[in-house]
């Protein structure tokens, strides 16, 4: 695939802008708590393809890991590289700062110091040398640690182990827990766990991991032992948070949907009411409307009826004054015929 991958928060396909480095106490619970809306926690589908194995070339010849982790989108040749070490960062009484140092260093403090164990976002493989470079100086990778696409740990597995070999030394110790301890404590652990991978590396390279000046130091097989016995419970520990995580997500969702859906059946029913309330007013108009026709048709028509009675009652009384004058008119001609019998 040519087009830019998608970013994740705690998986940087591209360069990152600026130096983004988190604890990695915290970087499992962060990717747990990923959700995209889908079914799926991504984190769970970007699997470890290879880790290297890192040996500063100067000063204190920190050692460190650099982890390339596959796009959770299949067939997608992207890649995102992130850096995997141990520094210690002094308390304020050593030397009124806050520096964080990498290596073996020593400090005239006499409590420990908590351990710095972090997860550094280098971005895409095509980038990585040259940050790494800036970020710890000049480097020479002694071994690479691949893994079968098969049975590959994802990214919440490694943080898994990552949290897991914190918990085991979480404060910084000059001989037995410092930078070395911690880098071969993940790659063995990793080993381990995911035993279907493959080791490159020759003999010289090998020996030069978790030395300083002649000396082996930190190789620790009981803390390898302990994160494998515990990682198990860890894991399903994160399986529980990520399924939480996403049941939260999901009751949310549902709840949202609920109430858009509640929210939309009351605006329809107060659509409906209004539009029942303009029908209502319109058959009201209606109604009234053919009330005053009906009324002014009946007034009409009483108004005829009316004058048809007038009419009638008018013709009545012509006929009872014809009548009146022919009784009268008769009674004189009877009058006049009496009066011409004795003449």
């Amino acid at each position: 695939m040519s087009e830019p991958p998608a970013q994740l928060p705690q998986l940087r396909f591209n360069p990152p802008d600026g130096n983004i480095a988190t604890p990695v106490t915290e970087w499992w619970s962060l990717m747990a708590d990923y959700w995209d809306g889908g079914q799926e926690n991504l984190y769970l589908k970007c699997s470890l393809r290879r880790i290297e194995f890192c040996k500063c070339s100067n000063g204190a010849r920190h050692e460190f890991l650099v982890l390339f982790f596959g796009h959770w989108i299949d067939g997608s040749s992207a890649e995102a590289v992130i850096c995997v070490d141990r520094t210690f960062k002094l308390r304020a009484q050593d030397d009124n700062s806050s520096k964080q140092f990498p290596g073996l260093l020593s400090h005239s403090s006499s409590e420990p110091s908590p351990a710095l164990d972090s997860v550094s976002m280098v971005g895409s493989p095509h980038d990585a040398k040259l940050r790494l470079i800036q970020s710890h100086g000049p480097y020479t990778t002694l071994c690479t640690l691949r893994f079968s696409p098969s049975s590959a740990p994802s990214a919440l597995e490694v943080s898994a182990v990552l949290f897991l070999v914190h918990q085991q030394a979480p404060v910084y110790n000059l001989i037995d827990s410092q930078c070395f301890w911690f880098a071969d404590t993940v790659w063995r652990s990793l080993k381990a766990l995911f035993p279907r991978n493959q080791e490159l590396c020759n003999v010289n390279n090998h020996n030069l991991r978790a030395r300083y000046g002649g000396l082996t130091v930190g190789p620790s097989d009981p803390s390898i032992q302990a994160v494998c016995n515990a990682y198990e419970s860890e894991w399903q520990r994160v399986l529980t948070k990520v399924e939480q995580v996403k049941q939260r997500h999901e009751a949310e969702l549902a709840y949202a949907l609920q109430q858009g859906v509640e929210q939309g059946r009351a605006e329809r029913q107060n659509e409906i009411d209004q539009l029942r309330v303009g029908q209502q007013h319109e058959i009201d108009q209606l109604r009234a409307g053919q009330q005053h026709e009906i009324d002014q048709l009946r007034v009409g028509q009483q108004h005829e009826i009316d004058q048809l009675r007038a009419g009638q009652q008018h013709d009545a009384d012509q006929m009872r004054q014809m009548q009146v004058e022919l009784v009268h008119l008769r009674a004189i001609m009877g009058v006049a015929a009496s009066e011409g019998t004795r003449d």
